[in-house]
């Protein structure tokens, strides 16, 4: 009966999984991640306001500190009176907080992966462990970072359970930016009998979730191709591709396939005889991305940035869509290298590197250098998503291309560029506006 119920509420709070989070602290982040408050005593002070209060009793607080101020000034105004009233409501409530703490455990399920910008969905299994179960319990996650806000802000309503009865309820947590998440648990709180304290108990159930970033799925990309030889061929990669090219027959040796077998040489001479392939040619294209971020960039560099991001994915899923053989660089903190594509690896784990790098205050270059060139004489293209265009940036443009590969520079920016960039195909400046209008050609 308790799981009929909490079903009937999901379509309720589900509702409010589209409603806009609030710019302002919500009360599901954690407290310790705070900007504002740094000391013990402010967070203990902050915690008591924002979450043991709720809004009504916020009210009453201010209400009762009113009339303890003019009932101080003289005896002649009986201010005591509902003075008197106010302490044993404010008795009776807290009362409530220390000997009704909610008890229950909560079992969570919601996938791991998510796209910047969505709501993601948690089923929570939640068991009631008191005697007697509360008429307004509600269950919330705790604990979230920046970056991710609990809908709806008050989390779900829990149907009145008897002692080790079950009810599944749904929450879900928005998730603003991309970036790897943890968050401790779930919060259960009831702020019976007067609405005006809230009880509450923090269940620890651990939480992950990795949110890749939000992207347009390109139509076009015309980026410069040409065919290199790669060492090894479909065994680097898979069974999807080119055909083989024919070399010619030589004498049969251990461990060849008897599928190569020319039988018609063979009984000719004699001796078994095979015929000898090339690995195949394929398009390997290189994607790098620009971390670099000067020291004092606002918010628009971020910005920037993170549009740079966003394009990288698109490029990097057009690629798996076309069957390429994709390397992407990127070096922020930590340099990352990933050879993806013709089921050597999923879209997914391109996204997870996407959804994990930084912005770097340093110049990048001199660590992507060493490590793009062993793999330049293997590479048929390279697409640079840069955040400016400078002569660092230019020199290392030159330096690919010089090693013999077709270099397409993507430059994501709104303010002028350090350089004059000369646009024509290889060379495409786009605005943020652009990107977050969708892109569908670059």
């Amino acid at each position: 009966m308790a799981i009929h119920l909490a079903r009937k509420q999901k379509q309720k709070y589900l509702t409010h999984f589209s409603a806009k989070a609030r710019p302002d602290i919500e009360r599901s982040h954690d407290i310790t991640r705070h900007p504002g408050f740094r000391g013990e005593i402010s967070r203990f002070l902050w915690k008591i306001w924002y979450v043991r209060l709720t809004p009504a009793g916020r009210s009453l607080v201010v209400l009762t500190a009113l009339l303890c101020a003019v009932g101080s000034n003289s005896l002649n105004i009986q201010a005591y009176v509902p003075i008197a009233y106010l302490l044993c409501i404010w008795g009776v409530a807290l009362s409530f907080v220390l000997l009704c703490k909610p008890q229950i455990t909560v079992t969570a399920e919601h996938t791991d992966r998510i796209r910047a910008g969505e709501v993601l969905p948690v089923t929570l299994t939640v068991t009631q462990k008191r005697r007697f179960g509360f008429a307004e319990l509600n269950i919330i996650p705790f604990g979230l970072p920046p970056g991710l806000n609990a809908i709806p802000l008050d989390g779900a309503m829990l149907p009145s359970m008897n002692r080790n009865e079950t009810a599944e309820v749904d929450v879900g947590v928005r998730c603003i930016r991309r970036g790897n998440y943890t968050w401790p648990g779930y919060r259960a709180e009831t702020d019976f009998p007067f609405g005006l304290l809230r009880s509450y108990a923090n269940i620890k159930t651990p939480s992950h979730v990795l949110v890749f970033p939000e992207f347009s799925p390109l139509m076009n990309l015309r980026i410069p191709s040409g065919r290199r030889y790669q060492p090894g061929g479909v065994a680097m990669s898979s069974d999807l591709g080119e055909s083989f090219e024919y070399i010619g027959n030589r004498e049969y040796r251990e461990g060849d396939s008897i599928r190569n077998i020319d039988w018609s040489a063979t009984a000719r001479l004699g001796t078994p005889i095979v015929r000898e392939y090339r690995d195949e040619y394929f398009l390997r294209v290189g994607v790098v991305l620009d971390t670099h971020l000067p020291h004092g960039s606002g918010n628009d560099a971020k910005d920037e940035f993170e549009c740079a991001v966003s394009v990288c994915a698109s490029v990097a899923d057009f690629m798996a869509r076309a069957d390429y053989l994709v390397d992407l660089f990127a070096a922020g903190p930590n340099l990352y290298h990933l050879t993806a594509g013709r089921s050597l690896a999923y879209l997914d784990q391109i996204l997870d590197i996407l959804a994990c790098v930084e912005e770097s205050k340093d110049e990048p270059f001199s660590t992507l250098e060493p490590a793009i060139s062993d793999y330049l004489s293997r590479l048929t293209t390279v697409v640079c998503v840069f955040l400016d265009w400078s002569i660092t940036r230019r020199e290392f443009v030159a330096k690919l291309s010089m090693e013999g590969s077709a270099v397409k520079v993507i430059i994501v920016r709104d303010r002028p560029c350090t350089l004059t960039p000369e646009l024509n195909e290889r060379l495409t400046l786009i605005s943020r506006a652009a990107i977050e209008a969708g892109l569908e050609e670059l």
